[in-house]
């Protein structure tokens, strides 16, 4: 058992130390997009060919990072594999950002928005991309009174221009981000209303508040109130979507089906702000003795 203070305003027991707890979030968070990303494909019968990249490569990615998280200390092999695997879900990521983007430049090459709303989802992508970094980071551990100074078990140590925290908050915020610009793009498609704008002022919010935190060079106990009670929220306002997602597709029909689910409403996509909520927790925390 390990334990954590965040900001001293919470103690919360964990069931393992909190970097290790990290890489296995990370590894749930990596299968879980790999399997959302399977039935989106599936739409398509995996047609382009290259719409299987992602699905054979997330298994790997997942129990990389949760095989790393459940050893008390990586091995050199075991790091170096780990590093390699998320360098490629990193790559996967923006190739596949490059090719949502083709696919909804309309017939005479320029993005309209009718093509990016109804389109292929254009930041989907990243997910990849931020979940591998953050898998990248969660590999390395800060030497005591030194931020920035990264170690790498059985490869060394690197210098880096800012604290491994401060790493995990700027993708976090940006995690907000990308995901209140995919709330515009997706609610766009029937019309917002006021449940509709909840994720998008509130991603708005919590991209602000988070991103305010990773550049500032001290925080006060307002800051970390706001932080603390934004992250709360977050899951909480994940939560709702969810139940407003799967009352949507249930809605004149009493039953879920894939289409639906995909096209429709996504039911899981709410989530992500969840997430990033337990995400943005688990980061500033600070394991205690």
């Amino acid at each position: 058992m390990s334990s954590i203070n965040i900001f001293h305003l919470a103690n919360i027991k964990l069931p393992m130390a909190k970097n290790r707890l990290l890489l296995v979030f990370v590894g749930i968070n990596l299968m879980f997009t790999g399997i959302d990303v399977a039935l989106a494909h599936s739409i398509n019968s995996y047609v382009p060919v290259y719409e299987w990249i992602p699905i054979i490569y997330f298994p790997f990615g997942a129990l990389s990072c949760i095989l790393a998280g459940l050893q008390t200390q990586p091995k050199k092999w075991t790091a170096l594999i780990h590093i390699a695997l998320m360098l490629i879900g990193i790559i996967i990521g923006v190739l596949g950002t490059a090719f949502h983007a083709y696919a909804v430049l309309n017939p005479e090459g320029y993005l309209t928005w009718a093509w990016i709303v109804f389109g292929s989802p254009i930041l989907a992508p990243m997910a990849f991309a931020g979940i591998s970094l953050l898998g990248l980071y969660a590999v390395t551990e800060e030497i005591n009174n030194e931020p920035g100074m990264l170690k790498i078990s059985g490869l060394g140590t690197f210098k880096a221009p800012i604290s491994r925290d401060r790493h995990f908050l700027w993708l976090v915020g940006l995690g907000f981000a990308a995901s209140t610009i995919t709330s515009i793009i997706d609610h766009a498609q029937y019309g917002y209303t006021f449940y509709k704008m909840i994720p998008i002022i509130f991603g708005l919010f919590a991209s602000s508040v988070v991103i305010y935190l990773a550049v500032s060079k001290e925080w006060t106990k307002g800051d970390e109130n706001v932080f603390l009670w934004t992250m709360i929220c977050a899951v909480i306002v994940g939560v709702l979507g969810f139940g407003f997602h799967l009352s949507s597709d249930l809605a004149g029909t009493g039953t879920l089906s894939l289409e639906r689910i995909l096209a429709f409403a996504p039911v899981l996509a709410p989530l992500l702000f969840s997430d990033l909520g337990m995400l943005g927790l688990l980061v500033v925390a600070e394991e205690s003795n």
